[in-house]
């Protein structure tokens, strides 16, 4: 059975009321415009159920015409009401419990009752992109997960406001775990995160948090430029105070409170990087990004002074007081320019490379 994305945009589809979904002690309500939601042992699957009879994909919930649907997906089967026929797929009314993997499987049961409307659901009426009040677990899931990251960027509410992309209300309402965003405002929220489209819902339905490939590299000017040059700009302030509050060189723990503190810079400065090659015409974000590189240089060339310099700091301490680029660099060494970069972040380097640091090293102090 094959349902397509306008059928559950169509009009039988848009007659249904929420699904909800209860395994064990946890529920997750599904909107008819969600889409399909599968149930599984791991990732891809929504919900994910550790279990050695459940397959990797198990069950697909789905609209069908006018009522929701499940469609077996598994080795094993899907059992009605704990009886031994297995089903390949289960038309789902009020009550209706299925079993995976065999018939004294995992439960997994379903309601059909209409949540009573809310301030919300008028809200949504009036374009705000939201749904009705939410006590889907999930929900909170993946609202915590929003609030998190958004404060990690630096973005503030009443931004995502200005932009229109969400209105403070509903988001204050998102993040608390008591409503759920339209498709389109996920879209949004997604774009402005750096996050791949999907990972909201993903976050919701039991996967895991976003990793540094689930987040999008894509920026748009008009979007996401005012928003990279808030979050590099907010971020920078927190590490300039971490700068202040260094120790003296002469300090023993001075080698590792600089290092954490170039580390946060390198990080930084790789998505003010990115953001600078993507946002054109965007002339705030090549701002913090040459502040960025700046306060990278001030404490490197500080870091070179100190009696515990590594030897990637000095590297980077005489290359800048000999004018070279990265490249001029490794060429003066014969090596690549991700291994100049890396030597510079004290990453460990093979036996040749470290030799061929040195080597110009004391070449470039001894003039």
């Amino acid at each position: 059975m094959k349902t397509t994305q306008q059928d559950h945009a169509g009009a039988g589809s848009a007659a249904l009321i929420p699904l909800h979904i209860r395994v064990g002690e946890n529920t997750y309500t599904v909107e008819p415009a969600d889409g399909p939601i599968t149930i599984g042992r791991e990732l891809p699957a929504h919900i994910q159920i550790n279990d050695p009879y459940i397959s990797r994909i198990h069950v697909r919930l789905e609209p069908a015409d006018d009522h929701w649907v499940a469609v077996d997906q598994s080795r094993n089967g899907i059992f009605v009401d704990g009886k031994p026929d297995r089903q390949p797929t289960v038309g789902i009314t009020e009550g209706t419990t299925i079993r995976l993997g065999n018939p004294e499987g995992v439960a997994v049961s379903f309601g059909l009752t209409q949540p009573p409307p809310t301030a919300d659901a008028a809200a949504d009426e009036a374009g705000d992109g939201w749904t009705g009040e939410m006590t889907d677990p999930g929900v909170a899931r993946a609202g915590a997960a929003v609030a998190t990251r958004r404060d990690e960027l630096g973005i503030a509410q009443r931004e995502l406001a200005r932009q229109k992309i969400i209105n403070a209300g509903a988001l204050i309402s998102f993040e608390k775990g008591r409503s759920w965003p339209r498709r389109g405002t996920l879209a949004k929220l997604e774009e402005v995160l750096q996050w791949a489209p999907g990972t909201i819902a993903r976050i919701r339905y039991g996967g895991g948090e976003p990793s540094d490939g689930d987040r999008t590299e894509v920026l748009t000017n008009t979007v996401q430029a005012p928003f990279m040059a808030q979050a590099v700009e907010l971020a920078l302030e927190k590490i300039s105070a971490n700068i202040h509050e260094l120790p003296a060189a002469s300090d023993e723990d001075f080698g590792r409170a600089v290092g954490v503190v170039l580390s946060d810079l390198r990080k930084l400065e790789a998505v003010a990087a990115n953001a600078a090659r993507s946002a054109r015409g965007a002339p705030e974000v090549a701002i913090v990004l040459s502040a960025v590189r700046k306060s990278y240089s001030d404490v490197m060339l500080r870091a070179a002074r100190s009696p515990r310099a590594t030897l990637g700091q000095r590297l980077f301490a005489a290359r800048h007081r000999a004018e070279l680029s990265l490249e001029e660099t490794a060429n003066a060494a014969g090596l690549p320019v991700d291994v100049i970069l890396a030597a510079e972040a004290d990453a460990p380097l093979p036996g040749e490379a470290t030799a061929a640091v040195k080597s110009l090293l004391f070449v470039l102090t001894r003039r």
